[in-house]
């Protein structure tokens, strides 16, 4: 290393070319090609078949459909979990693969056993086998008015196909649109005027409206197609469909036995914008599309479209991922910035200006060197990546700044010329820095590979700040010395007065700062090895302290910080099989509660607080959204669910409005407004950003619904007894009641079987599909049914004609019994069992969900207590296992604390090397945990619970503490081996390194600490983070400075026990 020092300091061109190539290379080649996204989205692994089956009830979805999947899919290699949910009219099975298989290959062979499937039930449709891809919305398109449905869904159409020929997007989606649909709708009285069936129907229809190629015919001109044009294509067209010709030559049109609408489907489900009829345009990226690029062009489109509309519909947009993302970098990059001058300034303080401008040049050779690897490595711009680059902006400097401030007390204190003070002083202390950068690499690689959903998120860190420590490193070795070499009192002789000033300023500092070290640390030292084992007592005594503060509950812990949404989402739940009519007059109560508010903010603050209000009717499409979003993916739901609805209020950006009214503020207005509302179900009220799941969460495994049931009510008793538990629910849904036909034995006298009694009924209720036909870019269903008034009265089940094949018509109540029966709207199964979950949200401030699940689970996550009695009542038939948050949280932190316990062991390992020992290592490890402790302390003075992300921070802390320490230890064995005494050494270690410890650990500081007191929204989800690593460090250093001489001290009486030396010696 000591060649490669001497050489750059003599060839200063190849050092400066090299620095212009890492800025230039970084900053504006590199970075301005880097895809920008606001979330990494790593790839889920998941394979979906989805299979329809219209009309159906989930327990028949549930027998016909899941169980035969999941049965002919079990032992297929590489799965790693096999769940399934059966809904009305659709059965979803999720397939998670092992992260180590080749997902192609097993989506190759999961394709081969659906499609060797033969006993799906007749009326399914053909089953769908895909990847589960990710893709990133970049805004919603609203198109809303008081306008004709045709008119909107048009408009919408012409604009949909407009976004679509953007450059950036891949594809789109439209939301709030009813399918067109001709119906055909026959009364049984009509069946039975004319002694018809709807067989006989569906049979004239299709002979009726066909074309038909009727072969080629030559020519002289060439070959002619021969074709039969006869397909219908309206509504108008169907009715002159001849159903039968009677003797006499007059003919039965459709016309004549039933009413043709060339309308809209049977919708069940709705949008409304600020109260007016909405359709909603998703687009959205797959793969290399820039977010930026993309809502840039969807912004400007829209723009221009507003003044192009048709008259009384409107176009805007929302949902604007891209903003969010534009907001954080935007806060991110004037955190730099103003981080980058704090720790320019710091150093000038200290060091001659030439050193403390090429010291802090370390910081942009860095992160351009680090920018041209990024889109290597797969790390795109988003808000972790570049709140990475904030975090590591103070660390990047600590190798050059203990290059710099060594030659720099060389040239100055030692009187060497620059080309001595230059080689001797950056040799000197390359064993501290070389290990230093690579033991922080060796603590951020646990993240690399962390377990649970959430985990692979976390890879941008160490894949950000791994390249950023290793061009450092090269920077501080190579560049550094080069400049270190002509750095001499150019500032001064350039700006006289501005030079003596700053000279001034320095030797004031460095005066003040040494005067502060002899008068009074010193003494504190000497007074601490004097009582060293006293000193560790009260170290030890602080750091339990520090941990019973947590485990206390005076410092707060959650998983994921909670953090308030732009958005207050107020969905709604009414009982399964509420007609939609019910559920619209209850949305529409909240959906005026809001209007209303959103005029009373906007009087009340002369500014809008709330801009917007969604509704959706039928749906819950933004909760749907944010799921979808979400580390573990969207919801599955049926086709069919005019029992829920939804009320989005959404709010002004969260910076516009600072002191004003917030989202939680929305929330207890709105929950006392709306209050207690019949018929409803579930009501939540929420606005947070992001979230693993719920806090507790439990999920319950058996073959029995009675043993479930019986479980899921004790316990929901049990958490309700939880002080703080509150929103108690369970996934066990009761869905439509079911009318059950059970053949009476007289039906076999008339050939009547179940699957012909079947057949008829779906036939007259859900309808049959005899045609579909293409208009447009219409996929239109012709549906032949009964008229919606007979399909709504039960008498006409009851008295519906029952076709025989003798001619016979019968009424079903003769041959048939029915039954009304309580079914389910959705079964749950995962790996064969059907699981019915448990989940609790938790108050924090009267409670935390560690402190529930503490007193419920063991340390194995196991039940105890009264919930394991609960368990025990059925003998093992029912299982149990953590899930959503919870398990999230216990599998990452188990993950965590093995991969960390590894690097400590890693480091160990490293530390032994250059130190030559076993138990120096163990000196520098020692003052992690108190780096642990002024994280809490920092939680505990900024009034936040930690989290997750705080003991990602603790991570990054470690590699600085190691640094710092390793600095100290380094120079004191140094001068023991050149004949000192311990004392001595450890004295002279503190005062000599006094000055580089501060600056690293005060430059890691600055350069975070604008983040850390930013009361912007759009960087609170990482200031946790930021807490662990920027008042940890200030902790940690002073407890450095004392702890690292005194556990010397100590390791020194071991060693000298084990030497011989019986009675340890006080230097």
């Amino acid at each position: 290393m000591k060649g490669i020092v001497t050489w750059f300091v003599k060839n200063s061109v190849p050092a400066n070319l090299f620095m212009i190539f890492l800025i230039v290379g970084g900053f504006f080649i590199s970075y301005p090609n880097i895809k920008s996204e606001f979330f990494p989205r790593p790839d889920p692994n998941v394979v979906l078949i989805t299979v329809p089956y219209p009309g159906a009830s989930a327990a028949e979805v549930e027998a016909s459909i899941c169980s035969k999947i999941e049965d002919r899919l079990e032992g297929v290699a590489g799965i790693k979990k096999l769940s399934s949910s059966s809904l009305e009219g659709l059965g979803v099975v999720t397939i998670r693969v092992f992260a180590n298989e080749d997902l192609d290959s097993t989506l190759d062979d999961i394709k081969d056993i659906i499609d060797s499937i033969t006993t799906f039930p007749k009326n399914s449709e053909t089953p769908l086998v895909k990847k589960l891809d990710t893709n990133e919305k970049v805004l919603d398109v609203v198109i809303y008015g008081n306008a004709d449905e045709n008119v909107l869904l048009e408009t919408t159409k012409n604009i949909n196909e407009d976004i679509k020929n953007l450059s950036e997007i891949s594809f789109t989606e439209i939301f709030g649109q009813r399918n067109k649909e001709i119906s055909i709708e026959v009364s049984e009285k009509n069946l039975e005027k004319y002694n018809l069936n709807f067989d006989q129907i569906a049979q004239a229809i299709n002979l009726g409206s066909i074309d038909l190629p009727g072969g080629i015919l030559p020519s002289q001109k060439g070959d002619l197609l021969i074709r039969t044009v006869g397909q219908s294509y309206s509504g108008s067209e169907y009715e002159n469909i001849v159903i039968k010709t009677n003797l006499n030559g007059n003919q039965l049109l459709l016309k004549d036995v039933a009413t043709i609408k060339d309308s809209f489907e049977e919708s069940e489900k709705f949008f409304r914008w600020d109260g007016s009829p909405a359709m909603f345009i998703s687009a959205n990226l797959v793969g290399e599309q820039d977010v930026l690029i993309a809502a840039n062009q969807l912004r400007e489109f829209v723009n221009n479209q507003k003044n192009l509309m048709p008259e009384g519909i409107k176009i805007e947009y929302w949902y604007d991922q891209a903003r969010y993302l534009e907001d954080r970098i935007s806060i991110l990059y004037k955190n730099f910035a103003i981080g980058m001058v704090l720790v320019l300034i710091l150093l000038t303080l200290f060091l001659r200006p030439s050193v403390a401008f090429w010291v802090a040049m370390g910081i942009p050779i860095s992160f351009g060197g680090a920018l041209i690897l990024l889109p290597f490595m797969g790390v795109t711009i988003n808000v972790l990546s570049t709140f990475m680059f904030i975090v590591v902006l103070g660390i990047v400097v600590d190798d050059a700044i203990i290059v710099g401030e060594n030659v720099f007390r060389r040239r100055i204190k030692l009187k060497e010329d620059n080309y001595d003070s230059t080689i001797k002083g950056t040799t000197e202390v390359l064993t501290p820095v070389f290990f230093g950068v690579l033991t922080t690499i060796v603590v951020f690689a646990p993240m690399l590979d962390l377990a649970g959903d959430t985990g692979p998120i976390w890879r941008t860190f160490p894949l950000t700040a791994i390249p950023i420590l290793i061009f450092s490193l090269i920077e501080s070795t190579t560049i550094l010395p080069s400049h270190l070499y002509h750095a001499g009192e150019w500032f001064q002789k350039r700006f006289i007065k501005f030079g003596k000033v700053l000279k001034s300023s320095r030797n004031y500092c460095s005066e003040k700062l040494y005067d502060f070290v002899d008068g009074f640390w010193l003494p504190m030292v000497k007074k601490a090895l004097q009582f060293r084992y006293e000193t560790i007592a009260i170290f030890i005594s602080l750091l339990i302290l520090s941990f019973s503060l947590v485990g206390g509950g005076w410092v707060k812990w959650q998983f994921f910080p909670v953090l308030e949404a732009e958005e207050v989402a107020i969905t709604v739940e009414l009982a399964e099989g509420s007609p939609i009519e019910k559920t619209e007059s209850i949305v529409a109560i909240i959906e005026e509660k809001a209007l209303n508010l959103k005029k009373e903010l906007f009087e009340k603050n002369s500014q809008p607080i709330i801009t917007h209000v969604l509704t959706t009717v039928g749906a819950q499409y933004f909760s749907e959204q944010e799921a979808a979003n979400s580390p573990q993916g969207g919801t599955v739901q049926s086709n069919s669910t005019p029992h829920l609805g939804e009320v989005v209020v959404i709010l002004s950006p969260a910076d516009e409005r600072w002191g004003l009214t917030g989202a939680n503020e929305v929330i207890n207005i709105l929950r006392e407004r709306v209050g207690t509302i019949p018929d409803v179900e579930r009501l939540n009220f929420s606005a947070n950003i992001f979230n693993a799941g719920k806090p507790i969460d439990y999920e319950f495994s058996g073959k029995s619904f009675e043993d479930l049931d019986m479980v899921v009510s004790e316990t929901k008793k049990l958490l309700s007894s939880y002080s703080g538990a509150i929103d108690i629910n369970d996934s066990d849904k009761r869905g439509k009641n079911e009318l059950q036909i059970n053949l009476l034995p007289n039906a076999e006298s008339y050939g009547i079987t179940n699957i012909e009694i079947a057949r008829q009924i779906r036939q007259s209720f859900y309808g049959e599909e005899v045609q579909r036909i293409q208009r447009g870019d219409d996929d239109i269903k012709v549906m032949l049914k009964l008229p919606r008034e007979e399909r709504e009265s039960l008498s006409t089940l009851n008295n519906l004609r029952i076709r025989t094949s003798q001619g016979f018509k019968v009424p079903l109540y003769s041959v048939a019994k029915i039954v009304e029966t309580e079914g389910k709207s959705a079964i749950t199964r995962i790996d064969g069992n059907r699981v019915i979950q448990v989940t609790a949200d938790v108050d924090i401030t009267k409670n935390t969900s560690t402190m529930i699940l503490s007193s419920m689970l063991n340390a194995e996550n196991k039940p105890k207590g009264e919930l394991k009695r609960i368990l025990e009542q059925k003998n093992g038939r029912v299982d149990f296992a953590l899930a959503g948050e919870a398990a999230e949280q216990a599998e990452q932190l188990n993950d965590i604390f093995i991969k960390f316990g590894l690097a400590i062991f890693t480091i160990f390992v490293l530390l032994a090397i250059p130190l030559k020992s076993y138990f120096k290592p163990l000196i520098v490890l020692s003052a992690i945990p108190f780096g642990i402790v002024g994280a809490i302390l920092g939680h505990l003075l900024l009034f936040q619970p930690m989290s997750v992300l705080s003991l990602l921070g603790v991570v990054a802390l470690s590699g600085v503490v190691v640094n710092d320490s390793l600095l100290l230890v380094v120079f004191i064995s140094r001068a023991k081996e050149e004949g000192a005494r311990t004392r001595d050494a450890v004295l002279d270690a503190v005062r000599t390194r006094f000055r580089p410890v501060i600056l690293t650990s005060l430059t890691t500081f600055l350069g975070i600490a604008p983040l850390l007191f930013n009361r912007s929204t759009q960087v609170l989800f990482l200031k946790p983070m930021a807490i662990s690593l920027g008042i940890g460090i200030l902790f940690a250093t002073f407890v450095i400075l004392l702890l690292v001489p005194v556990s010397y001290a100590i390791v020194d009486d071991f060693i000298k026990i084990f030497s011989g030396n019986i009675k340890p010696k006080k230097n």
